[in-house]
């Protein structure tokens, strides 16, 4: 995989790429996504997302229409990605929560997201520093991450 794309840097982006980059931007980086899809959170058709996925970097970028379709969530699968050089995917919760700690994230919040289909999934969440971590059986299986906010509507974008 790409060391340029290997750290996690909350609020900043993941190694060269960053929130705020345009689709060309991060596609002259990463080349065109594996799969591309389009939704929306709401009913409305003004308000769409757009979902990259890499799947040999098990790589997910966002792009929202309302900031100008740029890049607004990145989420990672692999156990290549780093959070100040500590590996995280497919650490225990435990061992999850020491790093964060370790690298003052210590405003964590839980919540069960468990189902019938997932029966031990959780959000483990930190809202000063815009991270999600998803456990699932004990195991860290995904982190996503977004730029941190200055108030409810204003994004703090990183400079490019």
């Amino acid at each position: 995989m790409n060391t340029e794309l290997k750290d996690i840097k909350p609020g900043e982006g993941l190694g060269t790429i960053k929130f705020g980059m345009t689709r060309d931007q991060v596609k002259e980086i990463l080349g065109e996504a594996d799969v591309v899809e389009s939704y929306s959170y709401t009913d409305s058709d003004q308000d769409l997302t757009e979902s990259w996925d890499y799947k040999e970097l098990s790589l997910s970028l966002n792009f929202d229409e309302e900031d100008d379709w740029r890049l607004i969530v990145i989420s990672v699968t692999s156990d290549f990605y780093q959070l100040d050089g500590e590996t995280l995917i497919g650490q225990s919760e435990e061992k999850l929560k020491e790093v964060l700690a370790k690298v003052g994230m210590d405003d964590l919040e839980m919540e069960d997201w468990s189902s019938a289909e997932s029966p031990d999934h959780k959000l483990i969440e930190s809202n000063s520093h815009s991270v999600n971590f998803w456990i699932n059986e004990g195991r860290l299986d995904e982190i996503q991450w977004s730029p941190q906010f200055i108030d409810d509507d204003t994004i703090k974008w990183p400079e490019l």
